[in-house]
């Protein structure tokens, strides 16, 4: 095979292959990654399934705002309305759908209508605390710690 100025190098045949593998190999990733997450029409059945239905023993409904303060890494401040066991509401950049079970809360974090983040929280006094998982960690084993705390009205 001839390139412009004369016989192809090797190196550069095995550069364009290990190209093309790799945009296949990250697209077909990103897909997995997308399909696995949990979506829109799978929140309120995993809401229910998650949080095993008890009657909640707590009201947070409220502002309350991220332990973090602010900065990048910081949810931000918002209001949660809770109607018997349903929660609704909005936190920083996020709309918020929840459920609490007795004294857990069970938050989903949206952008845009996709789900980004869920949320397993307890509440001490005027704080919420545990943990935040991202969306493909439908059974929430890989969490990471979060809390927000009662934002002065």
């Amino acid at each position: 095979m001839l390139c412009q100025n004369g016989p192809c190098n090797k190196n550069s045949e095995e550069a364009s292959t290990m190209r093309s593998f790799l945009t296949v190999f990250l697209t077909l990733s990103l897909i997995f990654v997308i399909s696995c997450a949990l979506k829109q029409k799978e929140i309120d059945p995993w809401l229910n399934t998650i949080s095993d239905g008890k009657p909640p023993e707590i009201d947070i409904t409220g502002r309350w705002r991220d332990t973090q303060g602010s900065g990048f890494f910081a949810w931000g401040e918002g209001y949660l309305n809770q109607e018997q066991n349903k929660i609704r509401g909005v936190i920083g950049d996020y709309n918020i759908n929840g459920v609490v079970s007795g004294k857990i809360v069970y938050l989903i974090f949206l952008y845009r209508d996709r789900v980004y983040y869920t949320a397993r929280l307890e509440m001490f006094q005027d704080l919420l605390t545990g943990n935040y998982f991202k969306a493909n960690d439908k059974e929430q084993k890989r969490g990471y710690p979060t809390s927000f705390v009662r934002a002065a009205r």
